[in-house]
């Protein structure tokens, strides 16, 4: 016998349909937007949220080429485009040698891999061009509440990368060095296809209790290794705690930050009695409505949320957006957009564009895209404050 379904239930079919069709999405090329910008804009402006949390899955699936990595950790780190040097970088594919002290070290150290990845997590002697610790405002985040003794106090760690046409890009516009960037006539305009990434770490080292605590709290782990300001290696494992997700899809780029929830847990304010270190800014309502669906679908990224998603000028909310993890002390002026619009340089003087802004004795960051104006004199470098660490060849 004909089973007849009543046109309410086929409308509400027709709704699930709709939704599963929406949420399916294609990781294949993501990062050339699948040679469709135009397409993938449309849908990002029909849903910015959702988009921000289908590049944030794709970006940690397994690497096709190289399945004990995860897509972002192809990227190329920062401090192998602007070496200290100031001369060109290897190619996008040809990573740094790791360190003889690290891969010793990590032989030592239960369930490392010496030949596997290592993210350089920072130099912090005196005159390194690859400050792992310090904070936009020139202070540092550190741990504390639950974490063990040993990490007490410890900083938490920053990773700056970028994608393979912001890699080119740089390097067919030679501003990797200041040399490149004092001879610039012209303002830089990235590719649409332009990505980088900046992530935050919680120092673990060798401690394997400490470490499956953060694992069965849903953190990434990664091996890594930093320098400290004696010259001493130090080489273990670091959890992920924050990752800023930025492209070139919009003429403002498309600013999206993720923190893991247990944060709090982990990292304290800097004030005379610490407390838990919280996100002022979000999650937005915006990005309350998605978290929910994404974390159940994709249960090993559970424990991380979008903070939320910026990526027009003109657009009013939300003013204010920052990552406990990378901006915690100036949450209540952080935007990502507005403050990175300011990214210039001056080759006649040979600075940077100071986006500091004086107001009575303080210092505030610009929340709203300040005028043209402002900037006579100096090239713009189309949102990109990497080049900062662009330093003269020697």
């Amino acid at each position: 016998m004909r089973r007849t379904i009543p046109i309410a239930v086929l409308g509400m079919l027709g709704c699930l349909a709709q939704t599963q069709a929406a949420s399916a999405f294609d990781c294949n090329d993501f990062l050339n937007f699948s040679g469709d910008t135009a397409g993938t804009y449309k849908s990002f402006q029909q849903n910015p949220d959702a988009m921000a949390w289908n590049w944030f899955v794709c970006l940690n699936k397994p690497n096709p080429s190289k399945s004990s990595q995860v897509v972002w950790e192809s990227f190329k780190p920062s401090d192998e485009v602007y070496l200290s040097n100031g001369g060109p970088p290897l190619p996008y594919n040809m990573p740094a040698t790791v360190p003889i002290q690290v891969t010793q070290a990590a032989q030592g150290i239960p369930g490392m891999d010496p030949n596997g990845l290592f993210l350089n997590l920072g130099d912090d002697r005196d005159g390194s061009t690859n400050n792992g610790v310090q904070q936009v405002d020139g202070l540092a985040l550190h741990m504390g509440n639950k974490v063990p003794p040993a990490q007490n106090g410890q900083p938490v760690r920053f990773h700056l990368l970028m994608g393979e046409q912001t890699y080119d890009y740089i390097l067919k516009q030679k501003v990797y060095n200041r040399n490149g960037l004092s001879e610039l006539t012209h303002e830089l305009r990235f590719p649409d296809t332009a990505w980088e990434l900046k992530t935050s770490w919680l120092w673990i080292g060798s401690d394997a209790a400490f470490k499956q605590q953060l694992i069965d709290q849903g953190y990434y782990i990664a091996q890594g290794y930093y320098i400290d300001k004696d010259n001493n290696y130090h080489t273990g494992f670091a959890g992920l705690s924050g990752m800023h997700v930025i492209n070139r899809l919009t003429e403002g780029w498309v600013w999206t930050t993720f923190e893991n929830r247990h944060n709090p847990d982990y990292t304290v304010t800097n004030q005379p009695k610490p407390q838990p270190m919280t996100n002022s800014t979000g999650p937005t309502e915006a990005a309350s409505k998605v978290n929910p669906q994404f974390q159940q679908q994709n249960p090993t990224l559970a424990n991380y949320e979008l903070i939320g998603v910026q990526y027009n000028p003109d657009q009013p909310a939300p003013k204010l957006l920052a990552n406990s993890q990378l901006e915690s002390a100036f949450q209540d002026s952080s935007s990502c957009l507005a403050c990175h619009n300011t990214a210039a340089y001056s080759p006649k003087s040979n600075r940077f564009f100071s986006f500091n802004l004086d107001q009575n004795g303080g210092i505030l960051y610009p929340t709203t895209v300040l005028p043209e104006s402002n900037f006579i004199g100096y090239q713009k470098l189309d949102y990109v404050w990497s080049l900062k660490r662009a330093q003269w060849k020697r």
